[in-house]
């Protein structure tokens, strides 16, 4: 009887391993609507306090759920940069060079401009 139960035990251990095989990985989905794209420079930083991040192309708007860049430093060539603040919405940070960094109330999410040509107007 006792044979009879290791058997049993052992034969179920092997059916349930048999059973979890792993799935193939899915394919990256597109960006949808309700998902936005991230840029590429943007990826690595994201929930990452600390890191730096040089934009390529302005005006651009980095949505906060899909990408937190609470503490992020962003940068745009020739025009400066700022580091995303900590709190609410609702900030604008700007430079005389024309960078300016908007973390949007509500969202959170962030908007980087700079204007075509910098310096005083």
């Amino acid at each position: 009887m006792k044979r009879m139960a290791v058997l049993i035990l052992a034969t179920a251990a092997v059916a349930g391993c048999a059973s979890a095989a792993p799935q193939p990985a899915s394919p990256p989905q597109p960006a949808s609507p309700s998902q936005p794209a991230i840029p590429s420079e943007f990826r690595a930083a994201c929930g990452h306090p600390g890191a730096q991040v040089e934009v390529r192309k302005v005006p651009v708007t980095i949505s906060h759920a899909a990408c937190d860049l609470t503490g992020v430093a962003i940068s745009y060539r020739d025009f400066g940069g700022a580091t995303v603040p900590h709190g609410g919405g609702g900030t604008g940070i700007g430079n005389s060079n024309g960078f300016e960094l908007t973390v949007h109330s509500g969202s959170l999410d962030v908007t980087i401009t700079a204007p075509a040509t910098h310096g005083n107007a």
